[in-house]
C-alpha cells in the first residue's frame, strides 16, 4: 500500500476528506466493486449448490483474546455439512513511537499455536515476509475479528477480500452504548465492504445504518441478531482460575482501559493505591488483567518503558498480585469477588456472575455506558471512594445485588437471545440463495 492509501484510512483523515466531499468518486468506484463482487460470488454459490460442493467459511484471526465473540458461531458452523470452516491465522501492525501505523512490522499474539488443532492456516511466513494468497483457500464468507484495515497488510484489507468473498463482521465487544467510542469502533474504510453486519439490538442497527450512509452506497445487509458472547452466560460453570492462590481469600479483578486519550482510564491513577490496598488487607489477593493493546499502547505513547513494563510484570508475579493475559477470562471473572473496572465491554459479561462491580468514572468522564445496566453499578469518581466501597464489599455489604439481577435480566431481555442461532441460519439461507433482502 503506498502511503496516500495508508493514510486515507486513518479514520480522522478519512473523516475529513469525506466531509470536504473529496471521496465521492472513491465511493461510487467501490459501489461499482462491491456488485460486481456480489453477483459473481453469487453465480459461484448458485454452482456449488447445483453439484452438493461445500460453501467455504473462512475466520480471519489474530487475537485469541477476542474467540469468545465468534466461536458459538464457528462451532455450529463446523456442525453443518453445507460449509467447511477453516481459520486463517496471521499477526498484525501495530503502532510503533515515532511512527505511529506507518510501517510494516507485524507481531503474533499467538494465534497460531491458539488455534492448533483446528482446521487452521497460517497466514504469514516470519521467515520469508510472505503473506498467503487467501484466494488459494477460496472462501464465500469471510469473518474478521476486528475492523480495523489499518492493522492489516494490502492483502489482507476488506477492500481486497470482498472482492471474492462476502465479508460478514460481528462485534468484537459488546455494545454498552453508543458513544465517541463507537464511531472509532466502527471505521467507514471497513464497514463499507461488509456484505453483512449482525447488529447487537436496534440501537445498533440504527447506529450502523446511519454509519453506513455516511460511507456512500453499499451493499451491507444489517440483521439483529443479538451477541452470541452472552448466550447462556448465566449457565456457565463458575470452574476455578490457578492464578488464585489462596483459598477463601477476597479476589479482585482488575480490567483497566488500554489508552488514556479519552481520559477514561485509570491505569496510572489507581495502580499504586490499589497495590497498596491489597497488601494492607490480609487474605486478599488481585489479578490484573490488561486490555491486549495496552502495553503496545503505552510504550508507543512513552508512558511506560520497556523496563517499567518489566518492574510491573515482576510486582504482579507474586502470591497476592497476578497478571493474566490468557485467552479464557471467564474462569477469572466467576472465581472473583469483585470487578474494578473503567469503559469496558468486559462489564457487561461480568453482570452474570452476580458479582459486584466498582466502575471508576473519571471525574464522570465515563458516562456513556448502557443505560439499562448503570444502576447495577457502584460508580465511583475518586480513589478514596472506590478505597472505602472495598472495604464494604470485603465486609459482605452489597446493597445493589438485587439491582443488578434485574438490570441483568432485563438487559437479557431487550437484546434477544439464540444469536447463535440467527447468524449461522442468515448465512445458510444466503448460501443456499433465499435469503430476503
Amino acid at each position: 500500500m503506498n502511503i496516500a492509501d495508508r493514510l486515507i484510512r486513518v479514520p480522522y483523515v478519512w473523516k475529513t476528506l469525506h466531509r470536504t466531499g473529496l471521496l465521492k468518486i472513491r465511493e461510487r468506484r467501490d459501489y461499482e466493486r462491491l456488485l460486481k463482487a456480489k453477483r459473481e460470488i453469487d453465480e459461484r454459490l448458485a454452482r456449488k449448490r447445483a453439484s452438493g460442493e461445500k460453501v467455504n467459511v473462512l475466520f480471519i484471526c489474530h487475537r485469541p483474546a477476542l474467540w469468545a465473540n465468534l466461536r458459538p458461531v464457528y462451532e455450529e458452523l463446523k456442525k453443518d455439512p453445507l460449509f467447511r470452516v477453516r481459520i486463517l491465522a496471521v499477526p498484525q501492525r501495530n503502532k510503533v513511537k515515532g511512527r505511529g501505523w506507518f510501517h510494516d512490522r507485524f507481531e503474533s499474539e499467538g494465534a497460531e499455536k491458539f488455534w492448533t488443532g483446528e482446521d487452521c492456516v497460517r497466514g504469514y511466513d516470519e521467515k520469508t515476509g510472505r503473506w498467503l494468497d487467501v484466494r488459494t483457500l477460496e472462501p464465500d464468507y469471510v469473518f474478521y475479528q476486528q475492523p480495523y484495515n489499518i492493522a492489516r497488510p494490502d492483502c489482507l484489507l476488506s477492500s481486497e477480500v470482498s472482492r471474492y468473498a462476502k465479508v460478514l463482521y460481528l462485534t468484537y465487544y459488546i455494545l454498552f452504548g453508543i458513544d465517541a467510542r463507537t464511531e472509532q469502533d466502527t471505521p467507514v474504510d471497513f464497514m463499507r465492504d461488509l456484505s453483512f453486519y449482525f447488529a447487537q439490538n436496534e440501537e445498533d442497527r440504527r447506529y450502523m445504518e446511519g454509519r453506513l450512509a455516511i460511507g456512500g452506497p453499499n451493499i451491507c445487509r444489517i440483521r439483529v441478531t443479538g451477541h452470541p458472547r452472552l448466550e447462556n452466560m448465566g449457565q456457565r460453570p463458575a470452574g476455578e482460575c490457578a492464578l488464585w492462590r489462596r483459598p477463601g481469600s477476597f479476589r479482585i479483578l482488575w480490567t483497566p482501559r488500554w489508552n488514556t486519550r479519552e481520559g477514561n482510564c485509570h491505569f496510572f491513577s489507581y495502580r499504586e493505591p490499589l497495590v497498596r490496598w491489597c497488601g494492607s488487607h490480609e487474605n486478599t489477593e488481585m489479578i490484573f488483567r490488561p486490555h491486549p493493546q495496552a502495553f503496545r499502547e503505552w510504550r508507543s505513547t512513552g508512558e511506560m518503558t520497556e523496563e517499567q513494563e518489566k518492574a510491573l510484570r515482576e510486582e504482579f508475579s507474586g502470591e497476592c498480585l497476578h497478571l493474566d493475559e490468557s485467552a479464557d477470562f471467564y474462569p477469572q471473572m466467576f472465581s472473583s469477588d469483585v470487578l474494578v473496572a473503567d469503559n469496558s465491554s468486559m462489564i457487561v459479561d461480568y453482570y452474570y456472575t452476580g458479582k459486584p462491580i466498582i466502575y471508576c468514572t473519571a471525574d464522570g468522564k465515563n458516562d456513556g455506558f448502557e443505560e439499562m445496566l448503570m444502576p447495577g453499578l457502584y460508580r465511583l469518581n475518586t480513589w478514596e471512594e472506590v478505597d472505602r466501597q472495598l472495604d464494604e464489599l470485603r465486609e459482605g455489604k452489597d446493597p445493589l445485588r438485587d439491582v443488578r439481577a434485574e438490570c441483568a435480566r432485563r438487559y437479557r431481555e431487550a437484546n434477544g437471545d439464540d444469536s447463535t442461532r440467527k447468524i449461522c441460519d442468515i448465512i445458510r439461507a444466503d448460501a443456499l440463495g433465499s435469503a430476503a433482502d
